[in-house]
């Protein structure tokens, strides 16, 4: 029981059954001396050559002190977790259609809060009752921006308590109901937080898409703060933005289209099973969508130059191959993008970068419309 290898075959729990309670209580006591220890035996797993890859990572080459080592090793596979757990409970929170999503919601809560009576569950139970009250509060909220019924203090309130689900995401559709509402000082505050907070070594988080080598360790290494004995003041995640069609009314109209990418009925079926599940929502990277939002509410309050700037930085960073490469959701990044042209009444370069997001994704992307929008628009 010393080593766990392969123990999982797909569709085959090799454990199912085959643990008795006293061979249970040796693997706890195992487990728990491995933690204890802090971790050291992961060194000597000879399974995929996994200690040799954590003795020849950067992890290990910080320095020679031993409890450094080992400090940051523990804080990196804690990040590892942290980011699995997360991705879970994003994808747990959307599972569920369009059609019962507000009925859905509202029983995972109710049933959340009558069954976590579990001390040791209550940690991830309050991270499920963040996040689904957030949503709850945004579809809410819509509703209420929809009937021009918008009472800008209860709104207020009601974020505040899931503001804190991760580094940006809450906080910029929050920043997008105020821009929604006409509170553009307001929202303006509340990007220049999000931007103040979303350092370099905050890691996005999509359930949806994935990014090879997104897992690897040495990914979670670089995540670490300047020295690896000290904590984050907050986890360095931050999660894709996403608007269901119930929070329209709180997105920029341009993601609206992003709800409806599709142009022919025949691209659903070019859908793998897991894109069926949020391509008819709105779903873009945090960064790109903070400057987005920051371009929208400078041309609000009439500040040309912050504008501009604003413009800048969104072009800048969906212009790096590099940076491109590693979002979730370029294409949507090249639309927002593309919309600022269009916004400054530069059609040719609005067509440039809607034909850039076709070449990330040629179907099921809203970018089908914007090109043939532009197209009509440059041939009058």
């Amino acid at each position: 029981m010393a080593r766990l290898p392969h123990y999982i075959i797909e569709g085959v729990n090799l454990f199912d059954g085959n643990l008795s309670k006293v061979k249970q209580r040796r693997l706890l006591v195992y487990i728990d001396f491995m933690i204890r220890n802090n971790l050291q035996d992961v060194f000597y797993i000879g399974i995929d050559n996994i200690g040799c890859q954590l003795q020849a990572c950067g992890i290990l080459r910080i320095g020679q002190d031993v409890e450094l080592r080992r400090a940051c090793l523990r804080n990196s596979i804690s990040l590892l977790l942290k980011y699995e757990c997360l991705e879970l409970v994003l994808e747990d929170e959307m599972d569920s259609s369009n059609t019962n999503l507000k009925k859905n919601v509202q029983n995972k809560l109710r049933n959340i809060c009558k069954y976590s009576t579990n001390v040791k569950l209550n940690p991830v139970a309050l991270e499920k009752i963040k996040h689904l009250y957030s949503l709850q509060n945004s579809m809410q909220s819509s509703n209420c921006l929809r009937l021009q019924n918008f009472v800008y203090n209860e709104l207020i309130r009601r974020f505040q308590y899931s503001l804190n689900t991760d580094v940006a995401s809450c906080r910029l559709k929050l920043a997008s109901l105020l821009y929604a509402s006409g509170h553009l000082q307001a929202a303006l505050r509340v990007l220049e937080d999000v931007e103040t907070r979303y350092h370099m070594k905050v890691k996005t988080v999509c359930c949806w898409r994935g990014i090879k080598g997104e897992r690897d360790l040495q990914v979670f290494a670089n995540m670490k703060p300047d020295k690896c004995d000290n904590v984050f003041n907050e986890l360095p995640f931050a999660f894709c933005v996403r608007f269901v069609r119930q929070e329209m009314y709180c997105a920029p109209y341009i993601l609206w289209f992003e709800m409806n990418r599709l142009i022919a009925e025949k691209e659903v079926a070019q859908r793998i099973k897991l894109e069926k599940r949020w391509m008819d929502y709105a779903e873009v990277d945090a960064r790109p969508f903070l400057y987005y939002l920051q371009y929208l509410t400078y041309v609000g309050l009439g500040e040309r130059d912050k504008q501009l700037h604003a413009m800048g930085k969104l072009e800048s960073y969906t212009c790096i191959h590099d940076e491109l490469k590693n979002l979730y959701h370029p294409e949507t990044a090249l639309n927002l993008l593309g919309h600022c042209y269009e916004m400054e009444g530069d059609n040719e370069g609005a067509l440039h970068y809607y034909k850039e997001s076709l070449s990330w994704l040629g179907t099921n992307n809203a970018a089908n419309w914007h090109v043939q929008r532009v197209q009509r628009l440059v041939n009058i």
